[in-house]
């Protein structure tokens, strides 16, 4: 079952599956480090909702949730 990045819960791990934004937006992602097969954790929600903060490889990185949204990944395939 495939679902979006930003409806992922704190604290929840996923494998990122594909990035559907404009091509502008998706190669920053994916510079990144956001490229399919990468697996992420939502390890903080600002308190408005907006942004994400997420554990990537060996960092963090903050994302919009608009931009969240539009990344689909597949929950609990992450170590």
């Amino acid at each position: 079952m495939k679902s979006s990045l930003a409806d992922l819960p704190l604290g929840q791990a996923a494998e990122i599956v594909s990035i559907d934004c404009d091509r502008v937006i998706s190669r920053r992602l994916m510079e990144m480090g956001l490229l399919p097969g990468t697996k992420v954790r939502v390890v903080r929600v600002a308190p408005l909702g907006d942004p994400i903060e997420l554990h990537v490889r060996d960092y963090a990185l903050s994302v919009r949730r608009a931009e969240a949204a539009r990344i689909a990944v597949a929950p609990g395939r992450a170590a």
